[in-house]
């Protein structure tokens, strides 16, 4: 099948490359826009950052009406394909991590997870992503680990304090090197956020639990992928002896009622987690990826540049 998007591009001077033979449609639908562009931007011939050709640009080479290409460029910011920024136009988006957190955050609600379950996978995740950093990790990752925890250390905040516990965790998984492992635990960091908060606020568990944190980096800076294991292993489950029976209880009941006394009047559980993620300091923007310029929030509308 021809590639539509990738002659259009061409014809737009975006690529240096097409085929002459190619059959276009006439009159490309919503659809097959939608399906040409998630092909290019999945195959990588669409590198992240690339801005798409204007909306009139677009719509005049295409045959597509603007009504039609608003809403396949609405579909694909739906699928964190695309972000299209006020006044300047439509991008290939920054992949992150994380992407997967929603929909399988609540799958996991619904399927009345516990604390148990969760510690349970994140040992399987994280002990192995501990190891691998310990052999992978470059130097600037293992400083971004470490200011993290200092970050930790000096704040007695639980939100700030969970934001760059987080902050922690991700550049370990990042360093990794493993992109299996790094989005399989960017899929349950909105429940990981949770659990930390709720260890966090309990004086018994976070005293046996954020020391670690410097014997797991020691393990990774020392190259000693076993020890990093173990130690991280040893770390999360630090819940087992200390959570009580809030471990075998829902992650969804313990989060609201362990935590409800750290709500704002007027602000949900999302928000506490929102705020925890937000801009969580180097090591999580590293994780994240640089996102450019370009990025900033989507207009109402949709809309790209004129």
């Amino acid at each position: 099948m021809i590639d539509f998007i990738h002659r259009l591009l061409y014809d737009l001077g975006m690529t240096g490359q097409t085929n002459e033979q190619a059959d276009l449609p006439p009159h490309p639908t919503q659809a097959e826009i939608v399906a040409s562009l998630e092909g290019a931007i999945l195959s990588g011939r669409m590198a992240t950052g690339t801005k798409l050709p204007s909306e009139r640009a677009f719509a005049e080479r295409s045959g597509i009406s603007r009504t039609a290409l608003r809403e396949a460029l609405r579909t694909l910011a739906a699928r964190n394909l695309v972000e299209i920024v006020p006044g300047r136009g439509a991008f290939v988006r920054q992949p992150r991590s994380t992407d997967g957190a929603r929909p399988i955050d609540t799958l996991l609600r619904r399927s009345q997870a516990t604390p148990r379950h969760l510690v349970e996978a994140r040992i399987m995740l994280e002990a192995t992503s501990a190891a691998l950093a310990a052999e992978r990790a470059e130097r600037g990752e293992i400083g971004e680990m470490a200011d993290a925890i200092d970050e930790l250390n000096h704040t007695s905040d639980p939100i700030r304090q969970a934001r760059y516990d987080m902050a922690f965790h991700l550049a370990i998984a990042h360093a990794s090197r493993n992109p299996v492992i790094e989005i399989m635990f960017g899929a349950i960091v909105p429940l990981s956020v949770e659990l930390m908060l709720r260890s966090l606020t309990d004086a018994s568990v976070a005293d046996v639990s954020l020391p670690y944190h410097q014997r797991i980096l020691d393990a990774i800076r020392q190259r000693e992928p076993e020890s990093a294991r173990l130690a991280m292993t040893e770390h999360l489950a630090v819940a087992d002896r200390t959570y009580g029976a809030d471990y075998d209880r829902t992650l969804e009941s313990v989060a609201r009622d362990d935590l409800v006394r750290l709500l704002a009047p007027g602000h949900s559980l999302d928000d506490m987690l929102n705020a925890a993620l937000t801009d969580p300091g180097p090591a999580v923007r590293a994780h994240e990826g640089a996102r450019g310029a370009h990025v900033g929030a989507p207009e109402p509308d949709g809309h790209m540049n004129e």
